[in-house]
């Protein structure tokens, strides 16, 4: 099985936790010159279809998902459908975290709101932006954490942060009570891993009198 552990939540509010919490947290790939995968509807089907491969009918041992593509189907899995064909998100990847960022004036109004403490009075040209790191929680669990906050590339004080992701945390039952964790169950014997521009889902080859659907 493959799903991810979330609260009852609307389209908006949960479009306002992931782009929000997530998306108000990327660094470095604003700053640089990187090039960036942008999020959309399309990566949705993308990804899904990956994931059905590898993880539910184990057609092939291993496939890639590039991060924007892997961005869009954590949003659709949260109940973000379609996805906003106005959403302006910059997704990139690396062996060590994804990298999300985006100017403030073009996230979505509650995902503003929810981050208030922390985006204040900023004008909307401002880039807010983080790093989100994977780790596994458990045989059956992976972690999203989001590690690292920036405003205009300034790293934004640690108390700052903590104060606006609690308050998110307690809003919105998709995250942890800090407001900084993603939980998703993958099969025990899954493999995801991060990669330069992309993220690799791996499983050992399963013969026909194994095989599973959901």
């Amino acid at each position: 099985m493959w799903r991810v552990y979330f609260g009852g939540v609307s389209r908006l509010s949960r479009l306002a936790v992931l782009v929000g919490g997530a998306a108000a947290l990327a660094g470095r790939a604003t700053a640089q010159e990187t090039a960036f995968d942008s999020v959309t509807a399309g990566g949705v089907f993308r990804a899904s279809a990956v994931v059905d491969s590898v993880f539910v009918d184990r057609l092939s041992p291993e496939g890639f998902v590039t991060a924007g593509d892997w961005a869009a189907y954590l949003m659709a899995r949260l109940g973000v459908i379609p996805i906003p064909p106005d959403l302006r998100i910059r997704v990139v990847s690396d062996t060590q975290r994804i990298q999300l960022s985006s100017r403030l004036g073009d996230l979505p109004y509650e995902a503003r709101r929810a981050l208030g403490p922390l985006v204040g009075m900023l004008p909307p040209e401002t880039v807010i932006a983080g790093d989100i790191t994977l780790s596994r929680a458990a045989r059956e669990v992976v972690r999203f954490h989001l590690e690292t906050v920036r405003v205009n590339g300034i790293p934004v004080p640690e108390p700052l942060v903590y104060s606006a992701l609690v308050e998110v945390g307690r809003q919105y039952p998709a995250l942890t009570r800090t407001g900084r964790d993603l939980f998703v169950e993958i099969p025990t014997d899954a493999v995801v891993a991060l990669m330069d521009g992309r993220v690799r889902l791996a499983t050992p080859p399963a013969d026909s009198t194994t095989r599973h659907r959901p």
